[in-house]
Parts: structure tokens; sequence; C-alpha cells
């Protein structure tokens, strides 16, 4: 989501006239900001006290994301050299109040006025509904606001028209989607979609498990081009734990989920969110997030060891009683046990052909990019191939994290 909102501010910058640089060049820093946990919160206070050594008269320090509506203008007030507090979405004021700082009169060629490559980011879903009591996101980001399904169709078509290959369809509940003139949901919207003329790959994230819709997953079995990942958070693996979140479901409805989808799609790529250290998650409730972890063997998963943020219900009326200590002995072995299961589940791809969407290049020059199911793949014999192309690959070899292939020629193409 910061990264969507990243995107469209950018967009908005190119189309009035900058470019992009570097910070020592730049005129105009934005910080986007996050603040779902304390050391993220943390980070861009110390970014911001960074750019104070690079603050001139003629130069504009803005920040803007979650922690514009958690803090507001106290942050003009804790960082004087702070030029600009931009609520989420709000960017033409911003940028009009910017002053002009390059004569195009004199000819010089205005930039692309996009962005858009191999993916494109759509914000579906703005804000959230659900009070989970761990969770920041509705305070800074507000109840939801739905796109119309063609103003979603409208922006994936211009994007495909600019070169986009994949689209990927954004909320913090992105399954709660509901059309505001028709009322479909997220099985509607991205059958609609996946028909765009020239879209290879389509994705959507994040996924509730309170809220995904059977069709949904009949629609990604169905199709060729929505991809076979899901992101499904489960937070915890103890009924107990979920009820102190107020998740709204218990781990027998996630298995229920998971066990439908496996079934439609038997090679799904699984990715989900775990938070260890839950006020009165005891001994007993990680260890039953430990075994379900590993009986449904994900992908990936997201660790984090639980951060109290103000405002929210958890730590304004939970004792945050684990230790940090505990809390990060958790940590640590819950990412051993993640990563072992990656690496064997990474393993069975091995000797396979996989269809690989190129994103760019490696440190090594080597293509990379990731396959329908989610996982970066590495292309061995990638000559000519380049970011946006999509090339059969064998897979030779995996880690946990990646896999390894040779690049199967077309038949157009002479054998490498």
């Amino acid at each position: 989501m910061n990264l969507a909102d990243s995107e469209s501010l950018a967009r908005r910058l190119l189309a009035a006239g900058y470019v992009e640089d570097t910070l020592e060049r730049a005129d105009v820093a934005v910080l986007n900001t996050c603040v779902v946990r304390q050391a993220s919160e943390d980070r861009v206070y110390s970014k911001l006290h960074e750019l104070k050594h690079w603050k001139t008269a003629d130069r504009t320090i803005a920040v803007t994301g979650c922690i514009v509506a958690k803090e507001g203008d106290v942050l003009r007030r804790r960082f004087p050299h702070l030029d600009a507090v931009v609520p989420i979405g709000d960017y033409e004021g911003f940028i009009a109040g910017l002053e002009a700082r390059n004569d195009y009169s004199l000819g010089e060629p205005l930039p692309a006025a996009g962005r858009t490559g191999v993916s494109h980011y759509v914000r579906v879903i703005q804000g959230c509904d659900h009070n989970c009591t761990f969770c920041i996101v509705p305070r800074v980001r507000g109840r939801e606001k739905h796109l119309t399904m063609q103003a979603v169709l409208a922006e994936c078509r211009e994007a495909v028209a600019d070169g986009a290959k994949e689209v990927v369809l954004l909320g913090q509940n992105v399954d709660d989607y509901r059309d505001p003139d028709s009322g479909g949901g997220l099985a509607a919207l991205v059958m609609e979609v996946q028909r765009i003329p020239g879209l290879k790959r389509l994705r959507f994230l994040t996924s509730h498990p309170q809220d995904l819709e059977p069709e949904l997953l009949e629609v990604m079995a169905s199709s060729n081009v929505v991809c076979r990942e899901l992101q499904l958070p489960v937070q915890s693996g103890d009924d107990t734990v979920l009820k102190r979140m107020a998740r709204g479901y218990q781990t027998r409805h996630y298995r229920s989920i998971i066990g439908n989808a496996r079934r439609l799609m038997p090679d799904l790529g699984l990715v989900t969110d775990v938070i260890v250290g839950f006020p009165g998650e005891s001994e007993a409730a990680y260890m039953n997030t430990r075994a379900l972890v590993e009986e449904i063997e994900f992908d990936v998963v997201h660790i984090a060891m639980y951060s109290p943020r103000p405002g929210t219900f958890a730590a304004d009326r939970m004792p945050d009683d684990v230790p940090h200590e505990e809390k990060l002995r958790r940590l640590n072995d819950l990412l051993a046990l993640s990563k072992e299961i990656a690496a064997r589940k990474t393993s069975r791809w091995i000797g396979r052909v996989v269809e690989v969407l190129v994103e760019g290049r490696d440190e090594l020059n080597r293509p990379y990019g990731r396959i329908r199911q989610g996982k970066r793949a590495i292309v061995i014999r990638g000559n000519g191939v380049g970011p946006g192309d999509i090339v059969n690959v064998h897979v030779v070899q995996a880690t946990a994290g990646q896999l390894l292939g040779t690049r199967i020629p077309t038949n157009s193409e002479p054998a490498a």
C-alpha cells in the first residue's frame, strides 16, 4: 500500500515537470511513512534528523503516509526544518505549492508523465473496517473507501496500454472490496480485470480469512492470468489469542480455507503473517502457532514481535506481558522453522518448467522475476531477455528464497 501511494505521488510529480534524482542532487525529498510498528516509526524520526543536514533554503522536505494521521502538525513543531506534512492522497495541494525549478520555455523536454513498469499497483480500497486490537491502520488510514469497478478497470487498462504486464490490486483488506455501484465483490472485480487485453498477470493483496469469498478461489483456479498466490495472514495459531486479537475467525476456519484453496490449486503459493508475543500468549499458545505453521507449510511466513501501538485496544487495555527476550526467542524459533519448510517446498520445483515474468537483472546481470506462485526465480542463459518478458525456465536449483533455472528457447530461437 505504501509503495502504491509512493507511485501515485511520483507520477504526479513527474507530470508536474520534476524528475527523479539522487538525494544529493534533489530539490525535494518526500518521506512516505509507515507506523504499523514502533521500529518503523522510529526510522522516520531518524531519517528526519539526518535530513536536517541536507536541508537548505532552496530544498523542500515533506512527510506523507500513516504518520501524518497519527502525529499531524506535531511533526512540524518537533522538526522545524520540515516544510510540509501531506495527508495520504492529498497530493495536488502539495505539488501546487512547490515552486517551479525548471524553465521549460527554454525548450527543455518534459519528462514522461508516468512510472508504469512491469507491475502496476492499483489501490482498490483505502482504510479498513476491521478492529483488530493490535492494529493502528484504521486510525491512520480511516474506514474503508472503495473505488468503483469502472475506475479500477480504467486505471488497469491505462497501465497495460503504458506497458505494464502485471496489475496488483491492493487493499488493507482487499477481500472486503465492494463496487459502490453494483455491489460486486473482489471475485467479480478480478474476473473483469483479468479480461483486459494484453494483461499477462493479476495479483491481489492482502486478504483476510473472515472475508475471503469462496468464488475468488474458483476464479483463481480457472484463470490463466490470475496468479496462484494467496497472501492470507493468520497472525496466530491459537484460538484464545485470535479472540484477544479480535480477528473474527478460529484456526479451524483458516484450515478450511487453505484446504479448499489447495484442493482447487495444488501448486498454490501461500504467504502468511504471524505475530509472536501478543499479550497473553502463553508458551502453549505459541506452540499452537508453531504447530499450525508446521502443518500448513507456508511458502513464506512474515514474522513480527508484538509491538504496542498507542491508540490501539491492545496497547491501551492489555499489558505487554511477554518479555522481550521471550518474544525474540519465539521469533527466531519460528524463523528457523519457516526457513526449513521453505527450503523443502522450493526443492519440489527442481526439474519442473515454470513461467517467469522478468522484472530486472541481479548484481550478476542475470534476469530475475517471479513465477505465477510468487517465488523469485533467476534465469540462466538469459541473453536478450528484458523486463516485461515472460520466459519458460527449467528449474535446476532451489534455495529457501528462490529458484534458479535455464531458459527454454521458443521454437523460433536457436538453442543456447
